[in-house]
């Protein structure tokens, strides 16, 4: 094989396996508080906060093309979100949805920059179950709208309650007992009774004759 051709075939490889090879986050989730915190019943008012942070990717902290976007399963949320760049805070649009999405162009900045984006999320617990049940959900999308990286952070699940079974009391019967002697006694007086008549009726028949 000719040294051209060596040489045409190994950058065909080279760059096949840098399409296939993921790039590093452009993005990650920090400093996240959920209040209250622990699982709360369907109904419940919740305040998420957090922050993006961007690091260097290539000469630009996010790609221009690419977007994040953001959602929840939150019941009427509300996303407020802050641009700070190095240090100084702009805010963005405000939105009342339960999703947001974030424009490359707002964060895109040279590499030498310090970005990030701080968001405060409201809404409510949600009523009944689902398979999904996030927080919040950040996903990055290029520009063919392919998913990039995603992070995420998952509501609590509900505590599992066991059931017990009711434990059957025995009955009991309770049984008065007469004090010893009272039977006997009615017994004897009723005896006395009937001797003394037989002789009163004797006398009188005495009387007669």
């Amino acid at each position: 094989m000719q040294p051209f051709h060596r040489f045409t075939s190994f950058l065909a490889v080279f760059l096949l396996f840098a399409a296939i090879t993921p790039g590093v986050d452009a993005f990650t989730i920090s400093s996240v508080k959920v209040d209250p915190q622990g699982y709360q019943p369907a109904g419940t008012p919740m305040t998420v906060t957090f922050n993006i942070d961007f690091s260097s990717k290539d000469n630009e902290t996010f790609p221009s093309a690419d977007e994040l976007q953001m959602s929840t399963n939150l019941a009427d949320s509300r996303w407020v979100p802050v641009l700070v760049l190095n240090g100084v805070e702009t805010s963005l649009p405000s939105k009342n949805a339960n999703g947001l999405v974030l424009p490359g162009w707002y964060v895109s900045y040279p590499s030498t920059e310090k970005v990030q984006v701080r968001v405060t999320l409201t809404g409510t617990i949600p009523a009944g179950s689902s398979k999904d049940r996030n927080f919040l959900k950040v996903q990055e999308v290029d520009s063919g709208s392919a998913l990039v990286s995603m992070a995420r952070v998952e509501m609590p699940a509900p505590p599992v309650t066991t059931m017990t079974t009711p434990t059957k009391r025995p009955v009991t019967t309770t049984l008065t007992t007469l004090p010893a002697g009272t039977a006997t006694q009615k017994s004897s007086l009723g005896t006395e009774a009937g001797i003394i008549a037989l002789c009163s009726a004797a006398l009188l028949v005495i009387r007669r004759r």
